[in-house]
């Protein structure tokens, strides 16, 4: 069944944050209003837009911001794939997607993952327990990549400040080292004691280690905090991820 000819119409109000925005693109009427049951089901709750081709798909996606978009593979004269592309590229859209295809094509879900797509679910099989898990799953997999790429900023920012801290520390380390391997060896050339000597013998290398340890103070710790934190975070987003769902 083709879909019916409709107008999308802007929405300008706002929607409680814990509602979703869902966009249902399927050229059948029937079967988006069977998607949109299944999310209701699947204890979803959300804003319903509804649309049949790819051009009332760019419209909707220039008048709203989505959360979930369920996306049909094959449509009157196009593909779901288009479609992908499309949302992967509008920098305002930050929404999972999700194929509901007829068929099961491994090709097309290969090629439908590959373009950025979360997962690809057959509407025979189709449950509202499938649904809840394929969402709750891209939302984690979304939720961690946010969580990752701002924590990568800041630990780039966070590294460059260590990396100047340690170089500014590595010049006054190095000029304080040099000082006093200048008198390690004035008072070993000066030492009529062997035993003495030899310690200062051993002062003198263990500067010497540390005077080249110096240029990878920076690098090191930077990488000791990026695991550090990296590490918490993917923890603590575990954990919120666990607590929305309940």
């Amino acid at each position: 069944m083709l879909n019916q000819a409709h107008t999308i119409e802007p929405k300008i109000a706002l929607t409680p944050s814990r509602h979703m925005n869902i966009l249902v693109l399927d050229d059948s009427e029937v079967d988006r209003k069977r998607l949109l049951r299944l999310c209701s089901e699947a204890g979803l709750t959300f804003v319903p837009t509804e649309v049949g081709t790819i051009a009332e798909l760019r419209l909707a996606l220039a008048s709203e911001h989505f959360d979930l978009v369920l996306i049909d593979y094959l449509l009157a004269g196009e593909d779901g794939i288009e479609a992908i592309d499309i949302l992967a590229s509008d920098p305002d859209q930050s929404a999972v997607s999700i194929m509901v295809a007829g068929a099961a094509r491994i090709d097309v879900a290969v090629e439908a993952m590959r373009r950025g797509c979360s997962d690809y679910l057959i509407k025979s099989e189709l449950s509202p327990e499938a649904l809840q898990k394929s969402v709750a799953t891209a939302l984690e997999r979304r939720m961690m990549g946010f969580a990752l790429t701002e924590e990568r900023d800041k630990r780039q920012k966070l590294e460059l400040a260590v990396r100047r801290y340690a170089n500014a520390c590595s010049v006054e380390m190095r000029s304080i080292l040099a000082a006093t391997l200048r008198r390690v060896r004035k008072l070993r050339s000066v030492s009529k004691s062997s035993e003495y000597a030899a310690q200062l013998g051993d002062l003198e290398e263990s500067i010497d280690r540390l005077w080249d340890a110096l240029p990878k103070f920076g690098e090191q710790t930077a990488t000791a905090i990026e695991g550090e934190r990296v590490t918490r975070l993917r923890t603590q987003t575990k954990a919120e991820v666990r607590q929305e769902k309940h």
